[in-house]
C-alpha cells in the first residue's frame, strides 16, 4: 500500500499541486483495486479504513508533501466530510 501511495503522488500528482486522502483512495480503488483491497482487515469499517490510508499518506510529509490545511470533499459514498489537504513538493 505504501509504495502505491508513494507511486500515485510521484506520477499522477503534479508538483505544487494540492490534493486529498479522497483523490488518493479513489485513484487506489479505480486503479489498484487489488493493493486496496488487500490491505483491508474484515473487523474495519470504510471510515476507519480509510483513516488509516489517510494516516499512511500523512507519513510521508516533508518527504513529498507539505500539509496544507482542510478541504471538504466528496468521499467514495457520495456525502462530502472534512479532510487534510496536501501540497506535492
Amino acid at each position: 500500500m505504501e509504495n502505491a501511495i508513494q507511486n500515485i503522488i510521484k506520477t499522477k500528482i503534479p508538483k505544487g499541486c494540492i490534493f486529498d486522502a479522497h483523490t488518493i483512495i479513489e485513484h487506489l480503488i479505480q486503479n489498484d483495486s487489488d493493493i486496496y483491497l488487500s490491505t483491508y482487515q474484515n473487523n474495519w469499517t470504510t471510515k476507519y479504513y480509510h483513516s488509516e490510508i489517510s494516516k499512511k499518506i500523512t507519513s510521508l510529509e516533508e518527504i513529498l508533501i507539505k500539509r496544507q490545511g482542510d478541504s471538504w470533499s466528496q468521499n467514495i459514498h457520495n456525502k462530502f466530510t472534512q479532510n487534510v489537504c496536501w501540497m506535492k513538493l
